[in-house]
């Protein structure tokens, strides 16, 4: 993952053995003022990728923030609908 002003480029992998840095890069992008996630440059997902997203908002939420998601692949809006979180997660393209 990356940041760029106030947009953070999820990339790479966003599964189970890449969980636990992706969520550290994405509180510390957080903390640091961003509410865009971006996720047009993920490579591979698999559910893993719903828990950063809804812990991601609950932690925006604690800092008064609100976290919006852009450009998510179509398997990861199917997730999310499959899991019924679709629409607690805020979505737009960019």
């Amino acid at each position: 993952m990356q940041q760029t002003s106030n947009i953070y480029s999820v990339s790479g992998k966003l599964v189970i053995a890449t969980a636990m840095a992706q969520l550290a890069s994405a509180y510390a992008a957080l903390k640091n003022g961003t509410e865009v996630f971006d996720f047009s440059a993920l490579e591979a997902l698999d559910s893993t990728a719903l828990a950063l997203i809804v812990s991601c908002q609950r932690e925006a939420a604690r800092l008064g923030k609100q976290l919006r998601c852009v450009n998510m692949p179509e398997n990861l809006k199917n997730l999310a609908a499959l899991y019924g979180v679709e629409n607690y997660i805020s979505t737009r393209t960019l």
